[in-house]
């Protein structure tokens, strides 16, 4: 063995033994920790909900249950489109087999604007379901208190002036039930610049009313949508691509203690570098075991890293792991959505294409990684059974064992969700 050889045998073994230990090595390039196969059995076929529901075009799916251990599953989706778009909810009492007719969350001939990061926002809780979304680039949320049998008439988040503009909306519940929401905000542009800022705003009514805006930063990136998680000790943590100096944008997280009030100095979670003279309309995607928060979203900054990147902290944001390619070989990897279970499981799905396809051109697919409490990560796995691209997929870690997928494809010139579904072996 050569000397670069027996250097990175050595690289390979201590990452090894931090593996073993719960840490992540960023030791060459930043790889997983493992690359085990993935204990799923999925379906075989993919099902577009407009066959098994009627209703086309649909788009832009969200995925919800609450926690107990039955067949409910909830989707989240925009119905039809320009002017006469709508946002839904479809239940489902057996697991996805079927879904009731839709129960209409936002109001009549009030467009829901949904593209990109800028799609509606679902969070179930045991009690309560929130929906938030982009209507004429105002924000607006609903709740329902009846497991999303019907939804409360809409309320405002934003207290923006009329001309500015709020939207790519993300909410989240804190342990103590209180909502909070961040999205980016235009109201702080001057006339020679437009401005793009991240603001915050809190309800301690479950989603009833929803207190004064809080100005969080300045210059963050104008189309990646901002996320929020929360720490043991009443902590929020707010999360988004900020703009540094010389266009680098890079994940970015800071923590409110006193529920926004203030907010602790800006830190980036990794420091990719990513040089960037443009928004990549991709932003950063949380799932949260215990104290743990996983973190994962995408850069371009080198080819060493490329892709949908993972990281997270035990610490409410103090530190974080060494951030790893969690899509591994898969390319053109973008779109990171990330699900736990109760029980602890947690997935990360993204869209990519096959490197061994078509000379690593062929439709995109959605995969899916599982990530174990130890750091490893699974290969990823491409979910089967589409019959065309798809595009943002999203994931739902359920209870028993359950997981469910879905994502938007265009099927005969129409807007169509596909859901598919998998257990743990």
């Amino acid at each position: 063995m050569n000397h670069k050889g027996h250097a990175l045998f050595q690289c390979a073994a201590v990452a090894t033994l931090l593996a073993l230990a719960g840490s992540i090595l960023g030791c060459g390039k930043s790889e997983p920790a493992s690359h085990a196969a993935l204990p799923l059995r999925f379906e075989t076929q993919a099902r577009s909900l407009s066959l098994v529901t009627g209703i086309s075009p649909i788009r832009h799916a969200k995925l919800g249950v609450d926690g107990v251990a039955s067949g409910a599953l909830n989707l989240l989706a925009v119905v039809g489109e320009g002017e006469s778009s709508r946002l839904a909810m479809l239940n489902s009492s057996d697991g996805g087999d079927s879904f009731d007719k839709p129960v209409w969350v936002s109001e009549s001939g009030a467009a829901v604007s949904s593209h990109g990061e800028n799609s509606p926002t679902l969070i179930v809780t045991p009690d309560v379901m929130y929906a938030a979304w982009n209507q004429g680039g105002d924000i607006r949320m609903a709740r329902s208190l009846s497991w999303g049998a019907s939804f409360e008439k809409p309320v405002h988040i934003s207290d923006k002036p009329e001309k500015a503009y709020s939207g790519y909306v993300s909410i989240g519940v804190a342990p103590n039930g209180d909502v909070y929401a961040v999205w980016l905000d235009t109201r702080d542009s001057t006339q020679a610049e437009k401005i793009y800022s991240l603001y915050f705003a809190r309800s301690t009514d479950k989603g009833a009313t929803f207190e004064k805006n809080v100005k969080v930063a300045d210059h963050v990136c104008e189309c990646c949508r901002p996320n929020v998680s929360f720490g043991p000790n009443n902590e929020v943590l707010v999360f988004w691509r900020h703009i540094y100096p010389e266009s680098i944008r890079d994940m970015t997280v800071a923590v409110t203690r006193d529920g926004g009030a203030s907010f602790s100095s800006p830190k980036r979670i990794a420091e990719d570098n990513w040089k960037l003279a443009g928004c990549p309309d991709s932003g950063v995607s949380l799932a949260q075991t215990g104290n743990r928060i996983y973190a994962a979203w995408l850069t371009e900054a080198s080819a060493s890293i490329s892709g949908v990147r993972l990281t997270w902290s035990d610490d409410t944001g103090r530190t974080w792991a060494p951030a790893v390619l969690a899509s591994q070989q898969v390319l053109d990897a973008n779109y990171p959505a990330l699900s736990a279970s109760q029980d602890g499981r947690v997935e990360l799905i993204f869209q990519g294409r096959d490197p061994q396809k078509q000379s690593g051109w062929s439709a995109s697919s959605a995969f899916l990684v599982e990530i174990a409490k130890d750091g490893q990560l699974s290969r990823p796995e491409e979910v089967p059974g589409k019959s065309a691209a798809v595009v943002r997929p999203t994931v739902l870690a359920a209870t028993n064992g359950r997981v469910f997928t879905a994502w938007t494809s265009t099927i005969d010139g129409k807007l169509t969700v596909f859901v598919s579904r998998a257990r743990h072996s």
